[in-house]
């Protein structure tokens, strides 16, 4: 199981919910009212996940992102066309490297950060 902080759980032992405040091996630290305390990792299972909101740095990253998605793009689909590549294979290579040029850029810095327990 994937936990951030903040993410919401429940402890099996007596049905306590509370966020996670922090991780150690083999433990979850549970943050209950204003009470921290050690549970393990076994005991906790998730309720509802922690989502950070959107912020103007993100959307201009993603910006940012499309941008090159683009560029490396129709460079592909330029050096495509100039090899004698038809349309459609044209068409195929700019989207797919479009694609794979943002999600890899995405996936690289704007992550979630989860921690396996």
């Amino acid at each position: 199981m994937l936990l951030a902080i903040g993410d919401v759980v429940r402890d099996r032992q007596d049905d306590a919910l509370g966020t996670v405040a922090g991780m150690a091996s083999g433990v979850v630290l549970l943050r209950l009212n204003d009470t921290v305390r050690p549970v393990p990792s076994a005991n906790v299972e998730m309720v509802a996940r922690a989502v950070k909101p959107r912020t103007p740095t993100l959307d201009v990253a993603n910006l940012c992102f499309i941008a090159v998605g683009l560029v490396i793009g129709v460079v592909m689909g330029t050096a495509v066309a100039q090899l004698g590549g038809g349309m459609f294979l044209i068409a195929s290579v700019t989207f797919a490297s479009t694609v794979t040029v943002i999600s890899g850029l995405t996936g690289l810095f704007l992550r979630p950060r989860r921690i396996r327990v």
